[in-house]
């Protein structure tokens, strides 16, 4: 059984702050205990439908450009409503991050829950390395992202535990509102 809880960093190591999202992904790969799938991708929105396919809940970390000052993390539940246009794209694909979203909720195949944590990038262009504001604020966001893909984790263990099975009811579970 694949874990119910992906959490994939979105970026390009040679667009400089773009790489943020990878970077997280890289520390809590290397910290461990999370007891989810880590993936890490340029953001190709077909890929990331493949990546969050069957998963009960999906946290995406990525570089955005909102004209907030660099290295301010935002986070959007995209369970239910849009990413906002004001996000600005990042992504050399035509099928971006809130495109991926949008396209998997009309398709019946966005997971139950969606977190996207974005962190405010500056530099976007050809290079290497990041911002110094968009390093500092790495290890809060993966704090953070832990957290979050923790508590993730857990309700999904417990609504896995409150559904009755299928041997001991034969009425269909409810929709989720």
């Amino acid at each position: 059984m694949s874990p119910a809880v992906v959490l994939i960093g979105v970026g390009n190591e040679l667009r400089h702050d773009d790489a943020a999202g990878l970077e997280v992904v890289r520390r809590l790969r290397s910290s461990g205990g999370l007891g989810a799938r880590l993936e890490a991708t340029s953001g190709d929105g077909v890929e990331l439908l493949d990546l969050w396919q069957e998963a009960w809940a999906v946290v995406l970390v990525d570089a955005v450009r909102s004209g907030a000052r660099a290295g301010t993390i935002h986070r959007f539940d995209a369970s239910v409503t849009p990413l906002s246009a004001s996000l600005g794209r990042t992504s050399s694909h035509a099928l971006g991050v809130a495109d991926a979203i949008e396209l998997a909720r009309e398709l019946g195949r966005l997971p139950r829950r969606v977190i996207v944590y974005g962190i405010e990038g500056a530099r976007f262009q050809a290079g290497s390395g990041l911002t110094k504001r968009v390093a500092s604020a790495l290890e809060p966001l993966a704090r953070m992202v832990r957290a979050e893909v923790l508590l993730l984790a857990a309700e999904s263990v417990a609504e896995d535990s409150a559904a009755p099975s299928s041997a001991s009811s034969k009425a269909p579970r409810p929709p989720r509102p």
